[in-house]
């Protein structure tokens, strides 16, 4: 049965590390042939690779692998499963991947981790704009979580409890990032079947209003309880407001599974938990780094032009969201049905700053015909959006071929999907810069 971690653990990333390799060896003649090898690329027999890898429970696996600078991550993937019990599906349902404050990347099935992680700093400076302090201090992790391919719907069919457990770590942590920005009294309902996994049913005597205000942090992103500044005053106190719904969402729920004993019947609150998530657009996202254009008024523009908006490229098997990064609110989501996009390199004039884009164009129903929006994404992760999105769609035209469905002069695919978000997504395409064409792509602005 899954146990969850005790209830004290935060929710950020675990300790890194990076992958070391401990040489096996020796003064004999032997050692000058190891060392002729390495320089010529001949594979090194013997050698011993220590590494840890992490589930989103928090918990890590060491492992001490021979020959483990070639071992693969399809390897070390079967070799978690095995270490965990994991049914045979975990081998579709989670992937290996290597995560950093700065960067993440799914390693596909014959990646080798061990030299994946020797070229890191090249991949931090190929793919994001730190500086190369940053990037030196930066270290990956060995993460085995959520395969972005894997789709939603089969997600929903799965009833194993060790696996729901670490999908709902996952699905928490990104909660708590900031990374699924969801509806007020969702995040309420989501801190209580936390509270109801960890901390038991209320109890009068233990759970006190002080215990809820010193767990915000564990149970909610920054901004549903941090105060906001204004120029001339503040709010009333987002905490004290906070920790009172907190501690409602919990007694209510307590309530409603008063017959339920939740130490055996875990899987059901996780179930629980994935359902509200489940009905957003982003779940099950890779999320990328970007910024785009701010929209201002034109006189403003001639004056001073705004800083861009930084933002989060959230890409699933179904579509792509656009979340402010730091107000936290989805600005866009573009099914794939609905939606063209080109990937562009950065053009040179001379500004070293400049970024490659990645251009979206998606439909719109317009007050008296259907448009076109196109917008611009600069990043220097565009590459690898640009990747995932034809993977994702290759896939999701062979799945369709699979079950008979003609998407030919119909869009990519049928948009059944629209409406089990449509209660979701409310775009704010007001806060977003963008050019407007008519289906015909005629230019409008």
């Amino acid at each position: 049965m899954a146990t969850p971690p005790d209830h004290a653990d935060l929710p950020l990333e675990p300790g890194t590390h990076r992958l070391s390799a401990k040489y096996i060896g020796s003064e004999d003649p032997e050692e000058s042939k190891h060392l002729l090898e390495e320089v010529n690329g001949v594979a090194v027999m013997d050698e011993l690779v220590d590494m840890i890898v992490y589930l989103r429970d928090r918990n890590g696996i060491f492992y001490s692998i021979e020959d483990g600078h070639l071992a693969q991550a399809e390897e070390l993937l079967d070799m978690t499963i095995q270490e965990q019990g994991l049914s045979p599906i975990a081998r579709e349902v989670f992937a290996v991947w290597l995560v950093s404050d700065l960067l993440e990347i799914r390693l596909k099935k014959n990646h080798q981790p061990h030299q994946v992680v020797q070229k890191w700093d090249e991949l931090c400076v190929l793919y994001t704009d730190e500086k190369l302090s940053d990037i030196d201090k930066s270290e990956p992790v060995l993460m085995v979580q959520r395969d972005v391919f894997f789709p939603i719907q089969r997600e929903k069919t799965i009833t194993n409890e060790e696996i729901l457990c670490l999908l709902y770590h996952e699905a928490k942590f990104n909660v708590i990032e900031g990374r699924y920005p969801l509806h007020p009294e969702d995040y309420h309902t989501l801190a209580g079947l936390q509270a109801l996994i960890h901390l038991g049913k209320y109890n009068p005597r233990e759970h006190v209003q002080a215990e809820y205000r010193a767990n915000l942090i564990k149970f909610y992103p920054d901004h549903m309880f941090q105060k906001e500044k204004f120029l001339f005053f503040t709010r009333k106190d987002e905490s004290a407001k906070c920790e009172e719904q907190f501690m409602s969402a919990h007694i209510h729920l307590s309530k409603q599974y008063e017959q339920l004993d939740v130490q055996t019947q875990l899987g059901k609150l996780y179930r629980e938990y994935l359902d509200i998530c489940w009905s957003y657009p982003f779940y099950g996202s890779a999320f990328f780094s970007g910024q785009v254009e701010t929209p201002t008024h034109k006189f403003m523009k001639m004056i001073k032009s705004a800083p861009d908006t930084k933002v989060l490229v959230a890409i699933n098997t179904e579509g792509v969201s656009i979340i402010d990064k730091e107000k936290e609110i989805l600005l866009l989501y573009a099914p794939f049905d609905k939606l063209l996009w080109e990937y562009r390199e950065a053009e040179f004039d001379g500004d070293d700053d400049i970024m490659p884009s990645l251009f979206l164009q998606f439909l719109v129903r317009g007050e008296e015909q259907e448009v076109t929006k196109l917008l611009q994404i600069y990043s220097r992760e565009a590459k690898l959006m640009n990747a995932l999105i034809n993977t994702c769609v290759m896939k999701k035209k062979i799945s369709r071929k699979e079950d008979g469905v003609d998407f030919v002069d119909a869009g990519l695919f049928p948009s059944r999907n629209d409406a089990s978000h449509a209660s979701k997504v409310c775009n704010k395409l007001d806060k977003l810069c963008l050019t407007t064409y008519t289906k015909k792509g005629e230019c409008m602005d």
